[in-house]
């Protein structure tokens, strides 16, 4: 499969080490360092894990029939969440400060991971058609 779990993983890291450097009181030089540094990992394990899954696993994961359709769905909503975030960061951090908002972003990420880990079926070297049978196989049994 293309989306490797441990990019969320340390996506998470990255925020919960921005967060260590907000709220620990080393010195001021320290925690910018840290901070840079766990900017700097977010934006390259989002490049690796998280940033194509709209474009990569959505369509890997839809028949033929409806592709198309779920995937102007998965960008509209990809793109209206993104557009709330930006609107609506600075006033969470006002209310929030910087710490809870980024520590929410971390747990998001994390739980996206856990989410992957257990959820996201393989496609690697299969056909459409043994992907979907994979993915009824793991629906119950309709009774006719």
């Amino acid at each position: 499969m293309y989306f490797n779990v441990y990019p969320s993983y340390m996506q998470a890291l990255s925020m919960f080490l921005i967060v260590y450097a907000i709220n620990d009181p080393l010195d001021e030089g320290s925690n910018h360092i840290l901070s840079i540094l766990g900017t700097l990992m977010y934006m390259f394990t989002f490049a690796l894990g998280a940033g194509p899954v709209t474009g990569i696993i959505i369509p890997e994961l839809s028949s033929a029939q409806t592709r198309s359709k779920v995937m102007g769905f998965s960008f509209s909503v990809h793109w209206v969440c993104n557009f709330l975030v930006g609107l609506y960061f600075l006033e969470l951090v006002d209310k929030f400060g910087v710490g809870p908002v980024y520590g929410s972003f971390g747990a998001v990420s994390l739980i996206s991971a856990i989410f992957a880990a257990y959820f996201i079926v393989e496609t690697k070297g299969r056909s459409l058609e043994e992907i979907e049978m994979s993915m009824n196989a793991r629906l119950p049994a309709k009774d006719k």
